[in-house]
């Protein structure tokens, strides 16, 4: 008899179990809740299943209710979407990965900027947009960098630790360092002699007399003005030239007339002429011109 009834209550345990699994499955999966249908088509491979959430701007908003596999290379997605939430229009749909372990929800996203108070009606196919990386293409990308990196470290050992690239490394930066103190005591020095210039040329400029300077502006001055005396003379004359000259040209005066009358000029060239054969005369018969008498 208590075999019987060990046996009874162990049978009611398991049933009782096995409802509540199934309970708490039907209850993840919106049993209690009615909402509305939208759909949305997307390819095969997102491992969409039942019971997967469906997120608005990442809130939970309902979830998948069903998935039909097509022969054509697509997957029907039926979302039940609960009734105090509207999907905008400018919504796209897509699979996002939401764990580690395959866990995928189906991500509604509305364009930004869109207008976000027009929404889907009951039994509308929001469009798929582009599909998101999942975690295998994640890892994949990781693996990828990951041996690009390889790569690199060991070409880096390569040139740099085989070659003797550390070697030339630390040979160029001692040079650059002694290079930058040579040109660190180049212009130190420059500054020294810069600075020994302008000292000189400070004393030079203190030992100046001030005096010597006004007198020599004073002098220059009085030379200044003598010169503008002298070129006020020099135009002076240079005038009284021009108005003699012109006389000359207009045959004023016994030189202007010398120049300008032609006949005059005749008789003094005969006058002359009567004189040279004068002398000739004279120096050729000196006694037909000279008597001396003796006593």
């Amino acid at each position: 008899m208590k075999r019987r009834d060990e046996v009874s209550v162990g049978i009611l345990i398991t049933v009782a179990v096995v409802v509540l699994l199934v309970g708490v499955l039907w209850l993840a999966r919106g049993g209690l809740s009615s909402g509305y249908p939208l759909f949305t088509r997307f390819a095969w491979g997102q491992n969409l299943k039942q019971g997967q959430p469906v997120l608005l701007a990442g809130v939970n908003i309902g979830y998948v209710d069903d998935v039909t596999l097509r022969p054509d290379g697509y997957l029907d997605v039926v979302m039940r979407i609960n009734n105090e939430y509207r999907v905008p229009r400018t919504a796209k749909s897509t699979v996002r990965a939401v764990g580690f372990f395959g866990d995928v929800a189906v991500a509604l996203t509305p364009r930004l900027g869109g207008d976000l108070t027009v929404a889907f009606a009951p039994g509308d196919t929001v469009p798929a947009g582009p599909p998101e990386p999942g975690v295998a293409e994640i890892m994949g990308h990781a693996d990828s960098i990951s041996l690009s990196l390889n790569k690199i470290t060991q070409a880096m050992q390569v040139e740099m630790v085989d070659a003797g690239g550390l070697r030339d490394l630390r040979r160029t930066i001692a040079s650059t360092s002694a290079l930058a103190t040579q040109l660190q005591q180049i212009a130190a020095e420059q500054n020294a002699n810069l600075t020994q210039t302008l000292s000189a040329y400070r004393r030079v400029a203190n030992s100046i007399d001030s005096t010597v300077i006004d007198s020599t502006v004073r002098n220059l001055r009085a030379s200044s003005q003598s010169v503008s005396a002298a070129a006020e003379k020099f135009n002076t004359a240079a005038g009284q030239l021009d108005d003699i000259f012109a006389k000359l040209n207009s045959g004023q005066g016994t030189a202007g007339m010398l120049l300008t009358d032609t006949l005059l000029y005749r008789n003094l060239r005969n006058t002359a002429a009567t004189l040279d054969s004068l002398l000739a005369d004279i120096k050729k018969n000196p006694g037909r011109y000279i008597s001396v008498h003796i006593f």
